[in-house]
């Protein structure tokens, strides 16, 4: 199945590669055009005002026209272009994804919060982890949330079924959602949504707001006129020429003003822009899931859609913008009062809408995260969707794998836990598959409570939060040592219990920073605690005295293992979990094969 995606992926590379070609192509031609339109304004009205002024001024203007019309052509082909190329790098990107290579997608590094309940145990952020696998998101807003909504592992049946729903309808929406992506990657953010938003809705005063607005209509039809008096000979040259210095001067009065306006919108325009297109694409798609008609709804204000008010602030963003190129600035300020136009439009349009972006801008945010989500299930068609339970509490999977291990290499077992087996104890050599199985349960139930596909042929589950102790760290800083770190994470997941929070427990090695005597009675008590708390849970442990606890309680604890086969002073590993208890230890058999401690032989 995967050769099948690949293959699709690498011909859509290959047919926007080939429209990639064809743009360029065209934006030379267009170039040249808009050269020979510009230089030859000043040439064709000196030679053919000697043979007809009316003539010299129509092929003049005609020229300047042409070179305007250009100019905008050029720019929409340079977006069609750059639209092409990041099409040919998300799907190229989407291969490298497939054959397990993630270095293009950010990893997320800086969500890592060893506080949380499972973030850092099951490599939920950092190279190699599951948001770099999952994170298709284009928007800093978008990441954010993705992140959020992974931080999140407990939600009602309904909320899982409706995303579920919405997150496949995605999936099927393959072009959309490419489409969708490329519009996203069209400007990097740079700096903080927050103050992208802050500027938005900081409204610029605007002194003679009335004046203003008919500046930009009174003198450019006054330049027209007097044009027209000089043709006819009714006023001199030097009339029409006060016209301009006094449009001239105008333009100075204003200038502290439009300088703040730019100041204000230059680092945002081509977000804004992009975001005014993403709500745009959002628009056009016809959806039937609850969630996603129910986000569609929100992009509306007073009977205008979001991608009609929007689309207005990206024309008059585009159009400030002209502002950059010092000869189309001279041209369109001496003409039309250009800037004091936009400032005065950019002003009105604040006053009406900014508001209402930051709800617009949530749901871009969502639709990026829940995008996500769906390229994952469309990339692994043969995932499970899982079936959420009414159940007090259920786990049950079947070929349950890991997501981020290769298809090749992934060992995948079958697993679960019903309502009155509490507690699950797992014991197994090292590097058995103990730890990489724990991951394993864990990451899936992030993914199925998110209402995506899961690595595994079938999964049933109840809403739960998942909670768990596998790696802890000592803190220096605050003089913490590694054993009270440890004690204290498991202190805040007991007060958890206590509150009433129902939690899936995970655990790896309890109280691994003290003595074995001491470590077997503290994990035990833990485990009675547990047991008397009504948890459901999974246990790794080496030591085997913790495994008798399922004689004393022979309804809430079930033993299972990795079990190691020893051939020909070779241990295999097969990775499949079996009911029991362990017969197999292997550290000093591996500290001996590596010359760490001396073998039999050569003691003897």
């Amino acid at each position: 199945m995967n050769s099948e995606i690949i293959l699709k992926y690498q011909e859509l590379a290959n047919q926007y590669q080939s429209l990639l070609a064809s743009k360029k192509r065209q934006l030379i031609l267009i170039s040249f055009a808009r050269f020979f339109s510009f230089i030859g304004i000043i040439p064709a009205y000196y030679y053919l005002h000697l043979i007809n002024d009316i003539l010299a001024l129509s092929v003049s203007f005609l020229l300047l026209a042409s070179f305007l019309f250009l100019i905008k052509k050029f720019i929409q082909a340079e977006k069609q272009l750059a639209f092409y190329q990041r099409l040919v790098e998300i799907n190229q990107n989407e291969i490298r994804a497939i054959n397990r290579d993630f270095i293009p997608f950010d990893p997320g590094n800086e969500f890592a919060d060893t506080h949380h309940d499972y973030s850092c145990d099951l490599d939920l952020y950092g190279n190699g982890s599951l948001f770099q696998y999952l994170n298709r998101t284009v928007t800093s807003r978008g990441k954010n949330y993705l992140a959020s909504l992974l931080n999140n592992s407990k939600r009602t049946i309904n909320e899982i079924e409706n995303k579920q729903v919405a997150i496949q309808e995605l999936a099927e929406n393959f072009s959309w959602r490419q489409h969708f992506m490329a519009i996203g990657k069209e400007t990097e953010e740079k700096k903080d949504q927050n103050q992208i938003d802050g500027s938005i809705n900081t409204i610029i005063s605007l002194k003679h707001v009335g004046i203003t607005k008919y500046l930009p209509l009174i003198f450019p039809l006054l330049i027209l006129v007097f044009i027209s008096l000089h043709i006819s000979e009714i006023v001199t040259w030097q009339i029409f020429l006060i016209a301009f210095f006094t449009q001239w001067i105008i333009y100075l009065i204003y200038a502290k003003t439009i300088t703040k306006f730019h100041k204000q919108f230059e680092s945002k325009a081509k977000i804004l822009s992009r975001y005014a297109k993403m709500l745009r694409q959002i628009e056009t798609i016809h959806v039937k899931s609850s969630h996603l008609i129910a986000l569609k709804e929100k992009l509306s204000f007073k009977g205008k859609t979001a991608s009609s008010i929007t689309s207005e602030l990206q024309k008059i963003l585009n159009e400030f913008d002209y502002r950059q190129n010092f000869i189309v600035a001279l041209v369109l300020n001496l003409i039309f009062l250009w800037d004091i136009r936009c400032i005065f439009r950019l002003f009105r349009w604040q006053q009406t809408y900014a508001t209402n972006l930051p709800v617009w801008f949530e749901v871009i945010a969502e639709i990026d995260a829940l995008s996500s989500f769906a390229n994952l299930n469309y990339n692994q068609p043969e995932w499970a969707t899982p079936k959420v339970s009414a159940a007090s509490f259920l786990f049950k999977s079947e070929d349950l794998g890991h997501p981020l291990i290769d298809e090749a290499r992934c060992i995948r077992n079958s697993f679960g836990i019903e309502e009155q087996e509490q507690i699950v104890i797992i014991t197994g050599a090292n590097m058995a598959g103990k730890s990489t199985f724990l991951r394993t349960v864990g990451i899936n139930i992030v993914l199925a409570s998110n209402g995506c596909k899961v690595c595994a042929l079938s999964f049933e589950f109840s809403p739960f939060r998942v909670y768990t102790n596998m790696r802890t760290s000592d803190n220096l800083l605050n003089a913490e040592s590694y054993f009270y770190a440890e004690l204290l994470r498991l202190q805040a997941m007991l007060n958890l219990l206590r509150d009433g929070e129902s939690l899936f427990v995970i655990v790896d090695e309890m109280l691994k920073g003290t003595n074995s005597v001491d470590k077997l009675n503290g994990s035990k008590e833990l485990i009675h605690q547990l047991i008397s708390l009504k948890t459901h849970g999974i246990v790794a442990t080496h030591d085997l005295g913790l495994t008798e606890l399922a004689e004393k309680y022979p309804d809430s604890i079930q033993n299972q293992c990795f079990e190691v086969q020893l051939n020909r002073d070779e241990l295999i590993f097969d990775y499949k979990l079996s009911k029991g208890v362990t017969r197999t230890m292997n550290a000093t058999f591996l500290m001996k094969k590596m010359g760490i401690i001396p073998s039999e032989d050569e003691i003897n």
